[in-house]
C-alpha cells in the first residue's frame, strides 16, 4: 500500500511540475523535459519495468493533455525508461555524473525521435526553434542529485 500511494503522489507531483515549469518558463523556450529526467532516474534506481511503466503512465498523461499525436510520448517514455533500466547494472545510478550525461544523451534521441516521428506522421507544420536543441542540456543540468528519492 505505501509503494502504491508512493508512486502515485510520484506521478501527480512531476506531472504538476512540469505544467508548471511549462506554464511559467516554456514561454520563452527553456524548459527541462522533468518527466524524461525523473523516468530515467526511476529506470536506473529501480529497474526496467517501474521506469517503463511509469513512462507509459506519465507519456499517457502527457497525450492525453495535448493536441498533438497520441501515443508519441507513451511510446519515447516508456522506451526511455526501459533502457534506462538495462543499463542499470552496468552504471552507477549514485553518482551525479553517470545521470546527467545519460540523461543529456537520452534526452538528444528523445528530441530527435520526436521530430523524426511528428514529420513522418503529422499533416500539420510544426515550427523550429533553436530552443528545442537547449533542452537536452537543461535536462542534463537538472538530473537528480543522488540523494533523490
Amino acid at each position: 500500500m505505501k509503494k502504491s500511494i508512493f508512486y502515485l503522489m510520484t506521478v501527480i507531483l512531476i506531472l504538476w511540475i512540469q505544467m508548471a515549469g511549462d506554464f511559467f518558463v516554456g514561454a520563452f523556450g527553456f524548459s527541462a523535459n522533468v518527466v524524461l529526467v525523473v523516468v530515467l532516474y526511476f529506470g536506473l534506481s529501480r529497474g526496467p519495468m517501474a521506469g517503463e511503466m511509469l513512462g507509459l503512465l506519465w507519456g499517457l498523461l502527457m497525450d492525453a493533455s495535448t493536441l498533438g499525436m497520441i501515443g508519441v510520448h507513451a511510446l519515447l517514455y516508456a522506451a526511455a525508461g526501459y533502457l534506462a533500466g538495462m543499463l542499470r547494472r552496468q552504471l552507477d545510478e549514485r553518482k551525479v555524473w553517470t545521470q546527467a550525461i545519460l540523461t543529456t544523451g537520452v534526452s538528444g534521441v528523445y528530441v530527435l525521435a520526436y521530430f523524426i516521428l511528428d514529420r513522418l506522421f503529422s499533416n500539420s507544420p510544426h515550427p523550429m526553434s533553436w530552443s528545442m536543441l537547449a533542452q537536452p542540456l537543461i535536462n542534463g543540468a537538472v538530473a537528480p542529485p543522488p540523494s533523490f528519492g
